[in-house]
């Protein structure tokens, strides 16, 4: 089988090239306007891609992999005789205007639509369906904001504790370490004057915070309407031990598959998902971020992020594959590709070098690693300068690589991961350690999560190793 990835900010790339060395044919159709991967709401909001950005960007894995730009890729498509030779992978669901063009060519892949988009960035729709379709699922008060000033305004005389989330891709989620309303009103309205502009970009909201959460993503893979597999993502979202300060993309994850048969599924996949996955062609995907308050049990709803897969929770998966092409080979042939027992697990490295000058990620620096752990090492923020050069950062974003590690048993996985973490050789870089990912000292450890959803009998564990 042949792979055509599409991509804007470069999540797919480190998919793309794990393909290629496995010596699978691939090419890379990247967004170079990223208006094109706007909602009709979001297109209303959103700034112009500042230069800079752009440029370092479109710079992602240059000399790495083979990469056009996806227009011209789309047309390219239409002429290729024997579609049903390829996979076709759009690695986030806001790439719906490509998508669009190519469904009915006979490509096998994901194709998301607008609908699916709007799922993620249109909170209220996503609560108006919870609040239709999942009986056993609450939602949080929340407010809305164009304009910090209205938060502030509204902050004013509030009692509560309130999340800040951005409705862009700008904003980071804030999540106040503290229990006195008064202390988290000002770490909102400091960390939303200081980003002022990453949060007006799109707006935002402001969601209030469950006391004593606990939170497990499951999330339900498809093909072409039948349900494939089923896993469970335990994530460390927050940059700190012990899950503190501003949320990332991910800092740390535990993905593994269970069985169709588990109450989190019913709880997680009501019958109108079935439903939704059959309008969709190739590979869908839906998952449901639940929030449990473990004082009275009650499960709230986090958010969707349909027909795309979670990052790192993808790689995460595909860590636990014998190859990454036995993913995509499986789910075309209506098979399962995970095998039940299998735990993956990972962690972020984040760039903390800044240039002192532009206040950027400061890029240029090489990485290296030995050739032993290269399927365990997914590059993010990498080009290099020519064919023949060191892989070098290139400064678009802080997080610049995800390594992952895999076993059959929780210690295994966790080892693994911190081995494969130990033998990188790179500049300035934070992740959480091994002690933190392994501690049972803080309710919200990913070991703690586990052990609640286990205790509560939300599924079954198909492994050993849970102390």
């Amino acid at each position: 089988m042949k792979y055509i990835i599409f991509t804007c900010d470069g999540y797919g790339l480190p998919i793309a090239q794990h393909l290629q060395q496995e010596g699978e044919e691939v090419i890379v159709g990247q967004v170079i306007n990223k208006r094109t991967t706007l909602t009709k709401v979001e297109s209303r909001k959103n700034n112009e891609e500042y230069t800079l950005d752009q440029k370092r960007r479109l710079n992602l894995f240059k000399n790495m992999v083979e990469k056009v730009p996806a227009d011209i890729l789309v047309k390219r498509m239409k002429k290729i005789p024997n579609p049903q030779d390829y996979f076709v992978f759009f690695d986030f669901n806001d790439l719906f205007y490509y998508a669009d063009q190519i469904r009915d060519l006979g490509f096998n892949g994901n194709f998301p639509n607008e609908k699916d988009r709007i799922f993620e960035v249109d909170r209220d729709e996503a609560k108006e369906f919870v609040n239709k379709y999942y009986p056993e699922v609450e939602i949080t008060e929340k407010k809305e904001f164009r304009a910090i000033s209205g938060a502030k305004k509204f902050l004013k005389d509030t009692k509560k504790i309130w999340v800040v989330k951005s409705k862009g891709h700008r904003g980071e989620t804030l999540i106040p370490q503290t229990k006195d309303p008064e202390l988290a009103k000002w770490q909102i309205i400091e960390t939303l004057e200081a980003y002022k502009n990453a949060y007006e970009e799109a707006g935002f909201l402001l969601e209030e915070k469950i006391p004593s959460v606990i939170e497990i993503t499951p999330e339900k893979i498809y093909y072409d309407g039948e349900p494939l597999a089923l896993t469970v993502n335990f994530e460390n979202k927050t940059l700190g031990s012990g899950n503190i300060s501003l949320q990332t993309q991910c800092a740390a994850d535990l993905v593994f598959p269970i069985d169709f048969s588990s109450r989190i599924h019913e709880i997680a996949f009501p019958a109108i998902i079935d439903k939704i996955a059959k309008k969709h062609k190739g590979l869908f995907i839906w998952d449901a971020s639940l929030l449990i308050d473990k004082n009275t049990g009650k499960i709230f709803f986090g958010e969707f992020c349909p027909n795309r897969p979670g990052y790192n929770s993808i790689l995460t998966c595909l860590s636990q594959m014998p190859s990454i092409s036995h993913f995509f080979k499986s789910v075309v042939a209506k098979k399962s590709p995970y095998t039940i027992g299998s735990i993956g697990s990972s962690v972020t490295l984040f760039n903390l070098s800044r240039d002192p000058e532009e206040r950027h990620v400061l890029g240029g620096a090489s990485i290296s690693f030995p050739n032993e752990i290269r399927k365990s090492v997914w590059l993010l923020d990498v080009y290099k300068k020519t064919k023949n050069d060191k892989v070098r950062v290139v400064g678009f974003d802080w997080e610049l690589s995800s390594i992952t590690g895999s076993g059959h048993t929780i210690d295994e996985a966790v080892n693994s991961l911190y081995d494969n973490v130990e033998s990188l050789s790179v500049g300035s870089v934070y992740y959480r350690p091994k002690s933190d990912y392994l501690s049972m000292d803080y309710e919200s450890s990913i070991l703690n999560r586990l052990r609640y959803c286990v205790q509560k009998k939300l599924f079954d564990i198909p492994f050993k190793g849970l102390y």
